[in-house]
């Protein structure tokens, strides 16, 4: 009898392969082992295909080529751009997946004048001045005079020059390689410090995603799109009151189990996106100004919400719990980060659209899971060696989900603890200084539990501060705090009043 043909597969994982069995395949683990209960090691790693837009480096005719001579004013340069090639073609510390617009930054600064003298200037602000290696990531005021410092600005005003020239004309291909220096550009602003520039050249961008559509250059490549609907969250968590600007539309059913830690975060984007814009557009005005007059398509809203929460978390469990890389240190940091998030996403939509502060009582179990990721994110931060990094620094992530629980959870034990990691931070000056934060966090514990046996009793509800606001004052270690509560209820007058905080 003749054998029935088969197709073999070779990115199987090893148990099918030992049984002598085809494999479906499935990330974290195939589902021929899940349903007999065997343990899976995921599939093998396969080279995926690239699919790109950007440019026309990858198709047959070009690489039939013989490739184009990379002109430089002079050697060093050449070495610049090597460095950032170098950089940007290896997983940073705590990222061990691929960002799927890799192969376009690759091909941009290799194919575009703009983008590589943005990567020029990101290089020479990278690069290590001496023999120690020591990191630019935390550049200290008092080298702003230095030479490094002076050529980076000098390069970086030089790149500004060419993305202006770039966003002159109107076709896809300038309008993406203009993105793409955006996305540098955002990097360089943050480890200067410069963080409101930051936030203008993303609003910027932002604004160029969505027009280009109604402007005819057609749709922007999904992965471009993709990084900046990251940087869009990545904003509106960092800076605490920022609304996002690229909201997804969530119309496809949670999957039961996601295919990649990609999918996972993409999804969750997207709900959390939503979450938040909900919280800072539309359920403060119910909050602060109309307290108890809810309409019930905004309750509907914000349970949908709730529940596809609820859903990404089941399916994230499942898809985390059978995937062999619960263990691997490099996952540690964004499995612990988007978890941290998640808890902070469920507690933002069930009390947004309530005036009472004691609603966050019901979420302790919230706040302890995400302290404890945060105390395993801090001390996974403080084992890692010193050194430049390209993007958005993960620590960064961390720190409004600390000052929520410093300020929201009443537990005296957890937001002292949440405080002094505040302070601990490795990255002590994120998108609004990390000190000022525990100085502002830990002044609103002392007034709450002023007089009060806060471990019997707790803290009552007329004593518990609904918004703080703060005002920096510029050059100084000072900052004009307003703290504002309802003591006689969700009717009452409020009671607010300013005092200066250092920090």
């Amino acid at each position: 009898m003749a054998r029935k043909t088969h197709t073999k597969s070779r990115t199987g994982c090893q148990t099918c392969k030992a049984r002598r069995i085809r494999c479906d395949e499935s990330w974290p683990a195939c589902k021929r082992c899940t349903s007999t209960g065997r343990r899976c090691d995921g599939p093998s790693k396969a080279v995926a295909a690239v699919t790109v837009s950007f440019a026309h480096v990858l198709t047959i005719p070009t690489m039939q080529k013989p490739l184009a001579r990379l002109v430089y004013e002079n050697d060093q340069e050449a070495r610049y751009v090597a460095y950032f090639l170098e950089r940007i073609a290896t997983s940073p510390r705590g990222q061990s997946i691929i960002p799927p617009w890799r192969t376009l930054m690759i091909q941009g600064v290799l194919g575009d004048t703009a983008v590589r003298q943005c990567a020029l200037a990101m290089s020479v602000l990278m690069l290590e001045e001496n023999a120690e290696h020591q990191s630019t990531a935390c550049l200290l005021p008092s080298r702003r005079g230095d030479a490094r410092y002076k050529l980076a600005l000098k390069k970086y005003g030089k790149a500004l020059s060419s993305v202006r020239a770039l966003l002159s004309h109107s076709d896809r291909r300038s309008v993406e390689a203009a993105l793409l220096c955006g996305i540098i550009c955002i990097w360089f602003e943050i480890l200067i410090k410069d963080h409101l520039s930051a936030l203008s050249h993303l609003d910027r961008c932002l604004n160029i995603v969505q027009m280009s559509r109604f402007l005819g250059r057609g749709d922007i490549d999904v992965d471009i799109k993709e990084a900046y609907v990251k940087l869009d969250i990545q904003a509106a968590i960092y800076i605490g009151a920022r609304s996002p600007v690229l909201l997804v539309e969530e119309t496809k059913p949670i999957p039961y189990i996601f295919d990649t830690f990609r999918q996972a975060e993409q999804i969750f984007n997207a709900v959390y996106g939503n979450v938040m814009y909900l919280s800072r557009k539309v359920a403060s005005q119910y909050r602060y100004h109309q307290p108890g007059v809810i309409p019930l398509e905004l309750l509907a809203d914000t349970q949908l919400l709730q529940q596809r929460l609820e859903q990404w978390n089941s399916a994230f469990n499942y898809s985390y719990s059978c995937q062999k890389a619960q263990g691997d240190p490099q996952m540690t940091p964004q499995v612990s980060l988007l978890l941290i998030q998640y808890h902070m996403a469920v507690i933002t939509a069930s009390t947004c659209l309530y005036t009472e502060e004691m609603i966050y009582d019901r979420f302790l179990p919230d706040f302890d899971h995400m302290i404890r990721l945060a105390d395993k994110l801090v001390s996974w931060w403080h084992s890692q060696p010193a050194g430049s990094t390209l993007g958005v620094p993960l620590d960064m992530g961390v720190v409004q989900p600390l000052y929520m629980i410093a300020t929201k959870c009443r537990t005296s034990l957890l937001r002292q603890k949440a405080i002094d990691m505040l302070l601990s931070m490795p990255n002590n000056e994120g998108i609004r200084e990390v000190p000022l934060l525990a100085s502002v966090a830990r002044r609103a514990k002392d007034i709450e539990e002023l007089g009060l046996d806060v471990e019997i009793d707790g803290v009552p509800e007329f004593r518990r501060i609904h918004a703080i606001g703060f005002d920096v004052t510029q050059g100084t270690s000072q900052a004009h705090v307003e703290f504002r509560r309802r003591p006689n209820g969700m009717d009452g007058e409020w009671d607010g009043w300013k005092e200066f905080v250092s920090y």
